[in-house]
């Protein structure tokens, strides 16, 4: 087994060497998308049989985790009660503020829910739905308590022209969507099968569990950012300070290895909201999506929505060249992309009919 393993990590860094040497640090993304065809050209098809064989990692010892979220706990409910105090000095003790702030610092939860056995979980895409709203990017900060003054993202969602053949100036502003003939092409951490990132780690901060999920362990992060260079993603991000999160709406279920309030100097990425889904819930992204574009589920489960979509319409990974094998896949379904003014009412000449 360990000479298996240590030929699918010599085989991954090869990948990856040739994948760097083909990108030339250009962009994060650099695919191109004109239609289902010429985009079906960039991402690889994956079989079923391929996605469900392999096997996962194991996860960190459950009691010494379960310990340090109740430390945790009980660290930020401290520093929450703080803060609303600050609020109900300033606003009164009536105001609807400091009852809000009150409230949420009480039902603050950090849990240690370790994963399920036999669960793997994948995301999947819908290409043809997407219409770039950005709702997901926005449920995912609230949900996953991101900081609001360094304005990270866990999620991007790069528009593509179609009649492009190559990608060299992606579209990521949040302003207006959906336009014609625009693809729109939402990235975050893949939760790759060999994640590239676990391996340059100096201090195991980073690994895969059971389930699928590439969790960070926050507390022994170093803040190197070895990780950020490896991934072919551009799915990390780093807190260059002390994260902002106001506490009227801080999220207070939480999870040690998922959106627990951060520290400073710290890498942090996409955790399918795994305060949800270990509980059997879904992530943020997918309960937000209006148009249904995102479904997610347990890989060894046939009666899952990610099994049905893998079965029905097949399954594409992004930047196959990286040998890291991406368990969020992209697909195209039977929806096509809805023109804006069925979205917006807007017509021809910026007037709405």
């Amino acid at each position: 087994m360990a000479e298996e393993r240590q030929a699918r990590v010599d085989e991954t860094r090869r990948s990856l060497l040739k994948a760097a040497a083909v990108l030339g640090g250009a962009s994060i993304i650099s695919f191109a998308a004109v239609d289902k065809d010429k985009l079906k050209a960039v991402l690889k098809p994956v079989a079923l049989e391929e996605v469900l064989g392999e096997t996962a990692e194991a996860a960190e010892d459950a009691t010494e985790l379960e310990r340090r979220a109740k430390q945790k706990e009980q660290e930020i409910k401290k520093m929450c009660m703080a803060e609303a105090e600050k609020i109900c000095k300033a606003q009164g003790q009536d105001s609807p503020a400091c009852k809000e702030a009150t409230k949420r610092c009480e039902m603050i939860k950090v849990k240690a829910t370790p994963p399920r056995k036999g669960v793997r979980f994948a995301m999947a895409l819908d290409i043809n739905k997407c219409i770039g709203c950005r709702r997901c990017a926005y449920a995912c900060v609230m949900e996953n308590n991101m900081d609001r003054e360094l304005r990270i993202e866990w999620i991007k969602v790069v528009g593509l022209p179609r009649e492009e053949l190559e990608l060299l100036n992606p579209k990521m502003d949040y302003t207006d969507a959906p336009e014609r003939n625009m693809v729109y092409i939402p990235m975050a951490c893949m939760h790759c099968e060999d994640p590239p990132c676990t391996m340059v780690c100096p201090v195991v901060a980073t690994y895969k569990e059971p389930d699928g999920i590439v969790v960070i362990d926050y507390d022994r992060c170093i803040g190197c950012r070895y990780c950020m260079t490896a991934c072919p993603y551009g799915a990390r991000r780093f807190n260059w300070k002390k994260p902002r999160v106001p506490v009227t709406e801080l999220n207070p279920n939480m999870h040690i290895l998922g959106n627990v309030v951060r520290q400073p100097h710290v890498v942090e990425k996409c955790t399918w909201c795994i305060q949800r889904t270990r509980d059997g819930g879904v992530p943020a992204c997918v309960e937000v999506c209006p148009v249904g574009s995102r479904v997610f589920g347990d890989l060894n489960d046939p009666a899952s929505p990610i099994r049905r979509v893998i079965e029905e319409y097949g399954a594409f990974v992004l930047r196959p060249e990286a040998g890291t094998k991406p368990r969020f896949f992209y697909y195209f379904g039977p929806a096509r992309t809805p023109k804006k003014e069925w979205v917006t009412g807007e017509k021809e000449g910026g007037k709405k009919g």
